[in-house]
């Protein structure tokens, strides 16, 4: 960029240099014309410098004047192209000529920097709204710059590191995970099984960006999973109420007669029974083809604690709470601490000495607030980690397999996160809730 930058000066002083040659030799030509003439008819000295005082310095002036006008619209066009290329488009020159070629030039020149303006203004705007559309996306995105340091973001990706991507601006993508060796890839080999990356690069403002989508794959994985299971039970249920509605409306028929056998009634009631039993089951398995309804509202962290401890007395719950109120829907959230706390008392029956610790922190983060729920217990910790959340899988005797995927529907649809994992240097597992909580 230098090197032609000087030889377009080179050649632009090249020019002025011949110009000026030019015209100083015309110049002497006609001076040495008119001495030659006025020495040949034998004028005095006096009238010579006379001649030369009045005709000469004035058309030297007009010579010099007359440079003036065929360099001055240049350097007024190498002004306005230097500008233009600098993104400039307010500069514009004055055009001194209604015609001719320097006229042509300087129109064209002036339509080419309005044109260069409309499409930058037309580009800056699809920038934006791009950037506007990232923002609206639930897909964690980042945009990287050249020097593979993170530039923009939106709020998934935010929730993906934990903290507001604001804070972690121009941090290296390696800092956050994120290596760039032949195309991006997760430093951390593990995170491919639950993510996918994809990218793209390119080019604003002479800079190169490089855009990168993380997809949950475990989720999308997860969500088809729910689907299906969805179709199943809602076939399902829908041919069990009707088989269950008519056996159990004839077995309350047939106990009402008065009989003899005191048997049959016996017999009959065992079949209400049973009936309503599998009733209760279907409806507590139909919750997940449900889309729960949030209610949310402010309410005291301190007695949600104790209106779930009450139900736990034979056990030792360690109780670490720093906040006063939570952002949720009470009812569900404590549906879902009812649930992890009792699968962690489930998973510490075969410990001598079982404890089971329930944390409630605040994070802030620029202007992010979070809550993050521990439920931390000594047991025997996960033994599947790949099927915890899969309907009707369990790994108990008398379990159903439905607490914690309707415990993980609920969190998800508040916009939060659940997860459980073994603890990594002590014995049993962990289940964490994140839920984001409102400034005011």
């Amino acid at each position: 960029m230098t090197l032609k930058t000087n030889e377009t000066r080179y050649k632009s002083q090249a020019f002025e240099t011949q110009l000026k040659l030019a015209m100083a030799v015309c110049y002497g030509l006609f001076l040495g014309l008119v001495l030659s003439v006025m020495s040949l008819l034998s004028l005095t000295v006096l009238i010579q410098c006379t001649v030369v005082t009045v005709v000469f310095i004035p058309i030297l002036y007009v010579f010099w004047r007359f440079y003036q006008k065929i360099i001055t619209p240049f350097y007024s066009l190498t002004n306005l192209v230097e500008a233009v290329r600098l993104e400039d488009y307010s500069l514009r020159i004055k055009d001194n000529y209604h015609s001719g070629v320097l006229h042509d030039l300087s129109q064209e020149i002036s339509a080419l920097a309005d044109d260069l303006q409309q499409r930058k203004q037309l580009y800056d705007q699809h920038t934006l709204l791009i950037y506007h559309l990232i923002e609206q996306l639930e897909t964690p995105i980042a945009i990287f710059n050249n020097q593979l340091q993170l530039s923009h973001a939106n709020a998934a990706f935010s929730q993906y590191i934990a903290q507001p991507w604001q804070t972690k601006r121009l941090t290296s993508g390696e800092k956050l995970g994120l290596v760039f060796k032949d195309g991006w890839h997760f430093k951390d080999e593990n995170q491919n099984s639950r993510w996918q990356i994809k990218y793209s690069e390119f080019v604003e403002h002479e800079q190169t960006y490089h855009l990168v989508i993380l997809t949950n794959v475990e989720k999308l994985l997860r969500a088809n999973q729910q689907k299906s299971w969805q179709q199943i039970i809602r076939v399902l249920s829908h041919e069990i109420r009707n088989s269950l509605t008519p056996i159990k409306s004839l077995a309350q028929t047939l106990a009402s007669l008065e009989a003899d056998e005191s048997k049959s009634k016996q017999a009959l009631q065992v079949i209400v029974d049973r009936s309503n039993s599998l009733q209760e089951f279907v409806n507590r398995y139909g919750d997940i083809s449900k889309n729960i309804v949030i209610n949310e509202s402010w309410f005291n962290a301190s007695e949600l604690i104790d209106s779930i401890i009450s139900l736990f007395t034979q056990s030792e719950i360690v109780i670490d709470n720093q906040l006063e109120k939570i952002w949720a829907d009470e009812v569900l959230l404590k549906q879902v601490l009812i649930n992890l706390i009792k699968n962690a008392v489930e998973a510490c029956e075969q410990q001598y000495e079982s404890i089971i610790h329930l944390t409630i922190v605040p994070q802030r983060h620029g202007d992010e607030k979070s809550v993050v729920i521990k439920v931390i217990d000594n047991g025997q910790g996960i033994a599947n980690p790949d099927n915890l959340f899969v309907p009707f899988y369990t790994t108990k005797k008398e379990g159903q397999g439905i607490g914690l995927g309707l415990s993980q529907n609920i969190i998800e649809q508040h916009g939060g996160r659940l997860t459980l994992e073994n603890n990594k240097n002590t014995p049993g597992a962990t289940a964490q809730i994140y839920l984001l909580q409102p400034l005011s």
